[in-house]
């Protein structure tokens, strides 16, 4: 009796734990779903980079990324969480920069030997995020930059691919900052030139053109007869100035460190205090936006750092240093003013 009473309780345990198994799936396809249709809007709406990038972009990378094994790797939303996933990392390599920085000029060698170290390990981190967008892309929506542009669907689908192109070619160089010790492929760059063509250029705020023009300033023999690089940046930081979205102008002002001229660098930087303090921001993409005005603040900071031992003083952006204020009034711009 005990034995034929022990069957049907072995089947009822042995149902209620595949039944574990069973609800997984679902529940992978509803969050998926969640986080393409709710979480990514909220995210790309957001205000707050640090909590978004560092809050959202961790949580959901491990949460979203962990059902990949049950239903597929959900390669769209990946993209945009890593993208934040990047920009937190990154966050952190900055600060470390910036105290490489300051202890060089102190002269403490050993603390910015060491303040370097922790700098690349963050771009190395940065890097392997970033990386995993390239990744995440090509699996979303074929590989970048050849064949036929991919098919959309909606604004949340575009932003997620101008995300992931432009993450791309971030990730190249991130690992550069980090020695390369990530092995991004070098062709990414020409990939995402080409890439990049697939999005309105008016609808998103210049941001093609300008990604266009960074390909054709880095990689030699990419820009085509007839075309000016810098002209092409300028006009795409012109565009996002009218719309107010500062991306563009952040590229022509790391296009600008990136080709060693200061006086184009802070040229970018300006525009971008200009656009910040001044036009309104796409309010559906006000993470992109405040992503664009910290990498300009941190260029900003360097700048700064080097020459006084301190950032940019605090709603200081768009100046510098012995320079006079960029409104044109003609007085210098003294750090112990904004204490």
């Amino acid at each position: 009796m005990l034995k034929t009473l022990s069957l049907p309780v072995m089947a009822v345990v042995a149902v209620m734990l595949s039944g574990c198994g069973l609800i997984y799936k679902p529940t992978g396809w509803v969050l998926t779903s969640y986080a393409q249709d709710q979480a990514v809007p909220y995210a790309l709406a957001s205000g707050d980079p640090d909590l978004t990038a560092c809050g959202s972009g961790k949580g959901l990378n491990q949460l979203i990324g962990s059902f990949g094994p049950v239903i597929g790797r959900p390669s769209k939303v990946m993209v945009a969480v890593g993208l934040l996933a990047g920009a937190c990392s990154e966050a952190k390599a900055h600060e470390a920069d910036l105290h490489f920085a300051r202890a060089l000029r102190a002269g403490n060698t050993e603390e910015a030997r060491d303040a370097r170290i922790k700098a690349q390990r963050y771009y190395r981190t940065t890097a392997l995020r970033r990386y995993q967008v390239y990744k995440d892309t090509v699996d979303a929506f074929g590989e970048i930059g050849e064949g036929e542009c991919p098919s959309f669907g909606d604004d949340t689908v575009e932003a997620e691919f101008m995300s992931g192109v432009l993450t791309s070619v971030q990730g190249l160089l991130s690992d550069i900052q980090a020695s390369s010790s990530v092995g991004v492929p070098q062709n990414i760059a020409r990939k995402a030139g080409r890439a990049i063509t697939c999005l309105d250029n008016e609808k998103w705020w210049g941001v093609p053109q300008a990604v266009q023009a960074v390909v054709w300033l880095t990689v030699p023999g990419t820009t085509p007869d007839g075309k000016d690089p810098w002209a092409e940046l300028k006009q795409a930081a012109d565009l996002g100035e009218k719309k107010g979205m500062p991306l563009a102008a952040t590229l022509y002002a790391l296009a600008g460190y990136g080709q060693s001229d200061v006086a184009k660098e802070k040229e970018g930087i300006r525009q971008v205090a200009h656009i910040y303090n001044n036009v309104e921001p796409p309010a559906d993409y006000l993470l992109l936006a405040e992503i664009g005005y910290q990498q300009a603040q941190f260029l900003s900071d360097r700048i700064w750092t080097k020459k006084t031992g301190k950032r940019t003083p605090f709603q200081g952006l768009g100046t510098f240093p012995g320079e006079t204020d960029s409104s044109g009034g003609g007085s210098e711009v003294n750090a112990e003013d904004y204490l």
